[in-house]
């Protein structure tokens, strides 16, 4: 079974458990942590709060302190939720603390309905499949922004599952098949919703067209108790 959430919010009502999660918040916080860790990064900790991201660094003050809300950087924090910030040589062999306004919920919450939880982005798709196609049981995670369906999530939902039914036969929800014609639809990333839009506005357009980028990052990132760490590949 392939599920797929549009929204994080849909899973304050889950009452299924899954052999594994996949988290996909395009823009930005899943690109953000892909990028992190493929740039050397040691691990992410995601966090809802700012208080509690704040928290952590007064106790672990090596630790880069990232995130935002409604897309700016709040006021002290190092890093932003760009990924064009998350460059080597500021990130490599660091510990980072990320909050930001919907995916790190998204992924909390996702953690207590799988045994497994990944996360993905246009960046490391095709990796991350390899690592879902071994499980039958999957619910796909949109973070979505403020409680609306995302345009992008809804894309690369779609397009992981055209990539795991080219694998597998899987049933689908119908929240699935939603996201999977979405795909079928557009074939490619078409990233014109309200969200890049805001983005945009923002002065992130340079963001927006990275995350279009399929399959840049040859990583799978994976929870691991409260970090994301990289799998190792083989």
């Amino acid at each position: 079974m392939l599920k797929t959430f549009l929204t994080h919010n849909e899973l304050d009502s889950a009452s299924s458990t899954f052999q594994a999660s996949i988290v996909i918040d395009v823009l930005r916080a899943t690109s953000t942590i892909v990028t992190a860790l493929s740039n050397g990064a040691r691990f992410v900790i995601p966090v809802e709060k700012v208080e509690e991201a704040v928290d952590i660094k007064m106790v672990q003050p090596d630790l880069i302190l990232s995130g935002e809300r409604n897309g700016i950087k709040p006021q002290g924090f190092e890093l932003g939720n760009s990924p064009l910030e998350y460059s080597k040589q500021v990130v490599n062999g660091k510990g980072i603390v990320l909050t930001t306004s919907n995916g790190t919920k998204a992924i909390q919450k996702a953690k207590k309905i799988a045994e497994n939880v990944y996360i993905a982005a246009f960046l490391n798709i095709s990796y991350v499949v390899e690592q879902l196609s071994a499980h039958e049981n999957i619910a796909i995670i949109c973070a979505g922004n403020e409680s609306e369906v995302s345009y992008e999530d809804t894309q690369l939902a779609g397009f992981i599952i055209s990539k795991l039914l080219e694998r597998k036969s899987y049933s689908l929800s119908d929240s699935s098949l939603i996201a999977l014609r979405t795909w079928e639809a557009i074939k490619k990333p078409d990233f014109s919703g309200t969200h890049s839009q805001k983005l945009i506005e923002l002065g992130f357009g340079r963001d927006v067209e990275f995350c279009q980028n399929i399959d840049i990052s040859p990583i799978v990132p994976i929870c691991s108790s409260e970090k994301i760490v990289s799998m190792l590949i083989k």
